[in-house]
């Protein structure tokens, strides 16, 4: 199975090697044919060279003896027989070096014109004797037979040449066309190999890729399209399964942070109890008085005063609504947060009046700054609350008993919502900067704060494709941004 890729590649290429040496194997036949018929024609070339520079020295062996015949020099018939000597030699040559083309005649014919000759060279009174051209006749007479034999293998060897070059321009022309319909067949192999390539291994792998790329986003459903059962579709399984174990982790890290949000969410609840009591106890006091009255004034028959008083009292009602509904809206479990669009004053509205609940307000003064015309944006309602009070939390922290905080948020360029929490508090130092928003990190003595820490709070924005930053921290105070989306983020 690990191989089955390289075993489909291997028999792709097998048929490569096939159809090449099918085509290819005539190619290489003809090429060797066309080596055989060039050495053929260099052979020829060669051996009529020799010829022609045997028919030469044949020519010029005579002319000693006519040369005898007119001056009588009788040093001519060692220069002669020098002559005749080197041609014996060059036509024994030619003989063994081209047995299958024997000289016929040629050698006898040359014994004959040495003797020949030498019987003129032994003439006495060689000039005006009339025996002497006479012999030379016969002499020459053997000189044009042995040509005329020169000529016939000349004759032979031209016949032979042109055959050679025929059947050389028939072979390239074959060589030609095989070579033509050679690289048609690799073409078109060549071609089913890259569409096998690229629709079994590279298309699969580009699939894969973006599947990888929406994971990666966050969109654990996703799922490769697996049809083969070799290493991509072993591959393929191995990411969709992958994914499966990536999405119920996520479920489980979505639970766990809920989970742990939640907890965090009663534990402000329970560091705010006194203020909460506090804001509930006193409308309770104010309804309980303004019953008290308005009981007396219908005993008294006092209709007016006693409606003035129930009035009362159900304003002090409705005041206690609102605060018991902030607070069961703080305190709600959502297992899944639900994004939606809503508008930001609200939010900011009600964990301003939940951190007013706190004991540790005091002194310290919370203002608004909220651009007018916000848009809605697109994020956990309940998510943002959190955030936003355990901010503002930690900054009245930062203030202690006195000091101010201050709440800005406007729109962005169009497409997001910023948040700015700042106060006049003691900042923080340098030196922990770096480490404010890592899980478990906190600067308070232990059972301090609002129990939601930045880095859940971090965590929580992100979510929501937001960001949350410090963006200034001195000794007059810090300042966290919060920034949000206002369209939906995929």
């Amino acid at each position: 199975m690990s191989k089955y890729i390289a075993v489909k590649i291997g028999l792709w290429l097998l048929i490569v090697f096939m159809m090449t040496g099918l085509f290819g194997w005539d190619l290489i036949d003809d090429m060797e044919h066309l080596r055989i018929e060039a050495k053929v024609v260099e052979s020829s070339n060669k051996q009529n060279h020799y010829l022609h520079d045997l028919e030469l020295d044949l020519h010029h062996s005579i002319d000693p003896v006519k040369e005898f015949l007119v001056t009588g020099d009788y040093r001519l018939e060692t220069y002669f027989s020098h002559l005749h000597s080197n041609l014996f030699l060059a036509v024994k040559k030619y003989e063994e070096n081209y047995p299958e083309y024997a000289l016929i005649g040629v050698p006898e014919a040359l014994e004959e014109i040495d003797g020949l000759s030498h019987e003129i060279f032994k003439l006495p009174y060689a000039v005006g004797n009339m025996e002497g051209p006479v012999i030379l006749q016969e002499v020459m007479e053997r000189t044009r037979d042995s040509i005329k034999q020169l000529s016939k293998q000349h004759h032979i060897l031209d016949i032979r040449v042109n055959e050679a070059m025929r059947m050389m321009a028939g072979l390239r022309m074959d060589m030609h066309d095989e070579a033509l319909g050679l690289l048609v067949v690799l073409l078109v192999t060549l071609l089913c190999l890259t569409y096998f390539i690229y629709s079994q291994i590279v298309l699969p792998l580009i699939r894969m890729r973006k599947s990888v790329q929406q994971v990666a986003k966050g969109d654990f459903n996703v799922q490769c399209q697996v049809k083969s059962q070799d290493e991509i579709g072993v591959l393929g399984r191995a990411f969709n399964a992958m994914g499966h174990a990536l999405k119920e982790r996520d479920k489980k890290l979505s639970h766990t942070r809920s989970l742990a949000a939640y907890h965090d969410k009663m534990s402000a609840l329970g560091l705010m109890a006194g203020g909460i009591a506090h804001e509930v106890g006193n409308p309770l006091s104010a309804i309980s008085v303004s019953l008290q009255v308005a009981q007396k004034k219908l005993i008294l028959n006092d209709c007016d005063a006693a409606q003035t008083q129930l009035q009362i009292a159900l304003k002090e009602t409705a005041r206690m609504e609102d605060i018991i509904q902030i607070i069961l809206n703080f305190g709600r479990h959502e297992a899944t947060p639900t994004m939606r669009n809503f508008y930001v004053p609200p939010v900011i509205k009600e964990a301003v009046q939940l951190a007013q609940m706190s004991p540790k307000k005091k002194s310290v003064r919370i203002t608004t700054e909220i651009s007018s015309a916000l848009p809605k944006i697109y994020a956990a309602e309940g998510m943002l609350l959190q955030v936003l009070l355990n901010l503002i939390m930690n900054a009245l922290d930062a203030c202690q008993d006195k000091g101010n905080v201050h709440i800005h948020a406007f729109a962005k360029d169009d497409e997001k919502i910023i948040i700015h929490i700042k106060d006049d508090g003691h900042g923080i130092a340098d030196d922990i900067k770096d480490d404010i928003f890592k899980p478990d990190f906190t600067s308070k003595a232990r059972g301090e704060g609002t129990g939601l820490g930045l880095a859940i709070s971090r965590e929580l924005i992100h979510s929501m494709h937001g960001s949350l930053e410090l963006i200034s921290s001195d000794a007059t105070g810090s300042c966290f941004q919060i920034c949000l989306p206002i369209k939906e983020t995929s």
